[in-house]
This record gives C-alpha cells, structure tokens and sequence, in this order.
C-alpha cells in the first residue's frame, strides 16, 4: 500500500510541475509572441532636422503633418503637408507618389504621429516612415524653424533695430550727397 500511496504522490507532484511549467511558458511566451513588431521608426528632433536638411541624401523627403487645419495655420514646418490624421485613408492616393520615399510624421505632440505612422505602414505598406518624437512642441522648444500663418520665422537671430539704423543712415547720406550736388549744379548754370 504505502508503494502505491508513493506512486500516486509522486505522479500528483508530476502532474502540478508539468502544469505550472505549462502555465509558466503560457504567461512568458504568448505576451512575447503576441507583440507586433513595429513598421515604422521613432526619431527625435534633431535626426528630424538632419534628415530634412540633408537634400543629398532625402532629396523626395516629404513632411506630413497630420495636425488640423487650425493647428497648422499657426504653425508648422517648413514645406509641411497637411493631411489631418483622420483624412489619410481618404487622401491615400495624395501619398502613393511617397510610397518608396522618406515620410517624417508629426503632430503637436506625437500621438496623432504615431497613429498616423503606424496606420501608413501597416494598413498601406509605406516602408520609409519616421515619427518625429515630441511632435512640434518638441521641435520648437529644440530651437528650430517654423512657419507662422504665411510668416517664416528665421533660424538664426536677427536684431532688426541695427538693420533699420544702418539703412536710415545709408539712406540719409545718399539724401546729402544728391542735395549737395544738385546745389553745385545749379550755382554752375
């Protein structure tokens, strides 16, 4: 009896560890399996620039912005398209010339770039899509570029007072310098 009681123990213990091993490998595995792979790439500001500025090697780059028309009459960058997120399965055929080209992706902060992204890779088989991480919010606060309403704001500081005064100046002694010669002329005749 007590090797038969032995047995039955032993198989119980059997049956728990292929079972929790089981559940184990279930809990491990399947969350390991189950996730996608992503289709399309995060990059920061500062690639974004690079990459836009680099019209050697992204010479068909196209900027998609998939903000509102509202958010992008207030800004954007430079040479943007607007397709707003929820127009670009309707608007796809805007985009097919891009297919095999660089697409950088943005919005104000990045989820709607991501969303837009991703939707572009998997859903239309964009191969080259680049979601710039932080949106606009994290390109301005980089320093770079945009477009105001029709106004390019510049990228290098500019102090327009000097300007003015330079000009104000140049102007006033071309004024001087005519009055004094035509003053000569008429003393002449």
């Amino acid at each position: 009896k007590l090797n038969k009681k032995s047995k039955i123990f032993k198989t119980k213990t059997e049956v728990f560890i292929y079972f929790f091993v089981i559940l184990l490998s279930c809990i491990v595995f399947i969350p390991i399996t189950s996730v996608k792979a992503q289709s399309y790439v995060e990059i920061p500001v500062q690639t974004a620039y690079a990459m836009i500025n680099n019209h050697t090697q992204y010479p068909n780059l196209l900027i998609l912005d998939v903000r509102e028309q509202n958010e992008y009459d207030e800004n954007h960058l430079y040479n943007a398209t607007l397709i707003p997120r929820l127009q670009i399965d309707s608007r796809i055929s805007e985009l097919m010339p891009y297919n095999d080209t660089e697409i950088i992706v943005y919005c104000l902060s990045g989820f709607r770039g991501r969303l837009a992204s991703e939707n572009l890779a998997d859903n239309h088989n964009f191969t080259k899509i680049f979601n710039m991480e932080g949106g606009i919010t994290a390109w301005i606060a980089a320093g770079y570029p945009v477009i105001e309403g029709n106004i390019e704001l510049p990228s290098i500081d500019f102090s327009f007072t000097p300007f003015v005064m330079i000009l104000s100046g140049t102007i006033a002694v071309l004024i001087l310098y005519y009055k004094k010669r035509g003053y000569k002329k008429r003393k002449k005749d």
